[in-house]
């Protein structure tokens, strides 16, 4: 097995990223009566749900209009008007891509290119979808006022500053512990090695 390459720092900014943005999208529960009203427009029911996409077994809810562009909100929110069954697979294909572009494209995972039988029924359906619910992104700056969005962001911007700092702290921190430790038999490096760890991902004593 080989040994974990170290981690950076700056390599988690997305995920802090992500915590800014999801923390301030608002989400509208579904009536049951909704839900079932949302589902029939993708010939769907309750009992039977399955990857709009491509017909598996749905394991996701996917937002057919992305909340997230250029590491800010859209304006689309979680709610059942934005949300359509996926597999998986085609969740992690199509991630924040617009769905028709990326259905008929060449990308990988796409319904084109596992060679969905029924692709031209199933974009029609999720074009009823977006009829039925006529979804507009909100103007969440307005609605939360422009000072106090711009502030928001700018506590973000200074945390991935932050972030800079400190991996080029950690940078030196680990040239001086790689020089005290040279005299170690093997090359140093900083992460766990996956040799001394448990199937069960505990680290061995």
């Amino acid at each position: 097995m080989k040994f974990k390459r170290p981690l950076k720092i700056t390599s988690r900014s997305s995920s802090v990223t992500n915590g800014f943005v999801q923390a301030i999208i608002p989400s509208v529960e579904p009536t049951p009566e909704k839900r079932s009203e949302a589902l029939a427009q993708l010939g769907m029911t309750p009992d039977a749900i399955t990857c709009i996409y491509c017909g598996a077994a749905a394991t996701d809810w996917d937002h057919l209009r992305p909340l997230v562009r250029k590491k800010r909100p859209t304006g689309y929110i979680n709610e059942v008007r934005n949300l359509v069954p996926s597999c998986g697979p085609c969740n992690q294909s199509k991630s924040g891509s617009d769905w028709r572009r990326w259905m008929v494209s060449a990308a990988r995972g796409s319904p084109k290119a596992k060679g969905v039988a029924d692709l031209d029924e199933r974009i029609a359906r999720l074009e009823s979808f977006e009829a039925w619910g006529k979804v507009e992104p909100l103007d969440l700056r307005d609605l939360a006022g422009a000072e106090n969005w711009e502030s928001y962001w700018q506590r973000l911007a200074t945390i991935e500053q932050k972030m800079q700092e400190a991996q080029l702290q950690a940078a030196e921190l680990q040239a001086a512990i790689r020089g005290a430790l040279s005299t170690r038999e093997g090359a140093v490096s900083f992460g766990t090695p996956e040799s001394v760890k448990k199937d069960d991902g505990e680290t061995a004593r």
